[in-house]
């Protein structure tokens, strides 16, 4: 039996967006709530991308893809306006 790198990269990333949505939720979770929900998340995603229909584990990323762009972008611009503003 092979491994499908394409399934554990996606069940990897997804699983890291979904906490990152998750997390909005719960602010005052505890970290080690977060470490016990991703390899349950990682094994259960895998799990999608192996035998439920493409769509599915697509509409998963586009989750994690979307929370994950937008806290690196919405953060950066943020950041450096807020920069500007002080410089000036």
């Amino acid at each position: 039996m092979a491994i499908d790198w394409e399934i554990v990269m996606a069940a990897a990333f997804a699983a890291i967006g979904v906490i990152e949505y998750i997390k909005g939720f719960f602010k005052s979770a505890p970290s080690n709530a977060w470490r016990l929900l991703m390899p349950v998340l990682c094994i259960l995603f895998s799990a999608i991308g192996a035998i439920l229909p493409p769509w599915i584990m697509g509409g998963i990323l586009a989750l994690a893809l979307s929370q994950v762009g937008y806290d690196v972008i919405i953060s950066a611009v943020k950041a450096k306006l807020g920069a500007k503003r002080e410089g000036e």
